[in-house]
């Protein structure tokens, strides 16, 4: 598995995990995005520079799943994601050391594939041209994590 780790698209992206569901703004498209279940779970690793293998690792510690099917849909999920240039590739993240586990009570057995689901309905309204400077200093971030 690979060691690379990737980052929320800073310069296009804004995005939120709220209630169990990751709501992913690209800002310079107006494009939305939304991943719940395993997929808000993933999205949340990934923007915290966790590697493939410590994704995949923590999914199946989580769920009644096999570590080759998560493999497989976290590394379909990350394809996705940077084919809409929502994450990017983290140039020098410092690896994340700490135990984390992204299940909760009773989800053990609720494991589905993520699918990253493309709103398309509202992208004329939505869309900066240019994005706005300081975009990640807004309200929809806690203290630049998403």
């Amino acid at each position: 598995m690979s060691d690379r780790r990737w980052t929320l698209n800073e310069t296009e992206v804004a995005a939120k995990v709220i209630d169990g569901e990751a709501i992913i703004l690209n800002l310079s498209t107006g494009l939305y995005y939304s991943l719940d279940g395993a997929g808000a779970k993933i999205w949340e690793m990934l923007v915290a520079n966790r590697s493939l293998e410590q994704i995949v690792d923590a999914l199946a510690q989580a769920y009644t799943e096999s570590a080759p099917r998560i493999e497989s849909d976290v590394a379909q999920l990350v394809s996705d994601l940077e084919e809409e240039h929502l994450i990017v590739t983290a140039n020098g993240a410092t690896p994340m050391t700490e135990a984390w586990s992204p299940a909760t009570e009773g989800e053990a057995a609720g494991y589905a594939s993520p699918t990253l689901v493309k709103h398309t309905d509202m992208a004329d309204l939505l869309a900066l041209d240019p994005p706005m400077p300081g975009l990640m200093d807004g309200p929809w971030t806690d203290s630049g994590q998403v």
